[in-house]
């Protein structure tokens, strides 16, 4: 089925360039809550870590749900590589070529390879010096994440080519 014919039977369908970056439903609508989750998650660590204490046998210690907000937000990191990298093959790679919305697109996969490279220091290489910084780092960066899509998504959508 051609274009020019879904549209002369009054089909609204994107046009064919814009199609080539254009992300399914399904997919965008998985990326969206994976990346909420993730967010979600991250901001409540945050909030379980910093600012909530319980008492405990031996004095004030964090609540119990701050481990679990962590082990939540590491299985919504691993969902997020997997959907980041399924954006590689097609969107990524034909925007490029299409030359649209580069800027915000390198700024969004650089901000996420940032995350990706502080969320496996924290994991593997976080030492009593040197996790403080390195989390810091990663949720001030974090935090900004829904920014940075945000933006992306929405400078993407002004550049559609219209039909």
């Amino acid at each position: 089925i051609e274009v020019g014919s879904l549209m002369q039977r009054g089909h609204r369908h994107p046009h064919p360039r814009a199609a080539a970056i254009q992300l399914e439903r399904w997919h965008r609508v998985s990326l969206y809550f994976v990346f909420a989750m993730l967010t979600l998650s991250g901001a409540l660590w945050l909030v379980f870590h910093y600012f909530v204490l319980v008492p405990g046998a031996f004095g004030l210690r964090h609540h119990p749900l701050e481990i679990w907000c962590l082990k939540l937000h590491g299985a919504f990191a691993m969902l997020a590589l997997l959907f980041v990298g399924s954006l590689m093959a097609h969107h990524m790679k034909r925007a490029w070529h299409l030359r649209r919305n580069r800027a915000s697109g390198t700024i969004a996969v650089a901000v996420n390879a940032f995350l990706i490279a502080t969320g496996y220091l924290l994991y593997y290489f976080g030492g009593e010096d040197t996790r403080p910084w390195i989390s810091a780092l990663h949720w001030g960066v974090g935090m900004a994440i829904p920014i940075v899509l945000f933006l992306h998504i929405r400078f993407g959508r002004r550049t559609q080519v219209k039909h």
